[in-house]
């Protein structure tokens, strides 16, 4: 039995009754919740069954004190949403991507600070589409048949780990940013995960966003 763990690299507390804790990442103070919950899943492919542990990392609730906001909860978005983030942080990474295949970066919990910075993110590892062909005929069985499944899977862990430096970096360096309004006030805002995990493509060395 296999067990897929994912782990958070940062200085962190929690209280064992309420699942809140705090981070303290690089001059800020997050509050978080944690809300990892592990579930036995039946690998369809190999059939081996799978302890996934899913959402693994602590769910940001403050930064400093400040309410983080969902960016679909604002009055006004930050000029880095998560589409922004995704191309920059691609165009920094994909000199180390060689092979021809889709991607996808697992990023979620990128928030941009009321002063517009980049102050928290988790990377999980790059993702690559796999297509992988089952075949389901019995002796003799004239035509064969054949399935054939996409999935995502890690890439290469050395590749993820080389990855995720190069993304603390990028994130360190990249411009401040107009941040999130409500009420005609800045604030803390966590940006889409679903834009941040779009696939990208790499073909013939060339990327296709």
């Amino acid at each position: 039995m296999a067990v897929i763990v994912l782990s958070l690299f940062f200085c962190t507390s929690f209280s064992a009754s309420a699942q809140v804790g705090t981070i303290n990442y690089k001059g800020n103070v997050l509050e978080v919740k944690n809300m990892a919950d592990t579930t036995e899943v039946l690998d369809p492919i190999t059939m081996e069954t799978l302890w996934e542990i899913r959402n693994p990392n602590p769910i940001p609730l403050k930064l400093n004190n400040m309410n983080i906001y969902a960016d679909n909860e604002v009055e006004q978005r930050p000029s880095a949403t998560g589409e922004v983030v995704r191309k920059y942080l691609i165009q920094q990474i994909s000199g180390q991507v060689k092979a021809d295949g889709e991607y996808r970066l697992m990023l979620d919990n990128i928030i941009i600070s009321d002063k517009g910075k980049i102050v928290y993110h988790n990377f999980n590892g790059l993702e690559k589409k796999t297509t992988i062909t089952t075949n389901h005929s019995a002796p003799g069985d004239t035509p064969a048949r054949v399935s054939q499944t996409n999935r995502w899977k890690e890439t290469d862990k050395k590749l993820s780990a080389s990855l995720a430096n190069q993304i603390e970096k990028a994130i360190d360096k990249a411009p401040t940013y107009k941040p999130a309004m409500v009420y005609n006030q800045p604030v803390p805002c966590q940006l889409d995960t679903k834009e941040l995990q779009r696939p990208f493509t790499i073909k013939g060395g060339m990327v296709q966003y």
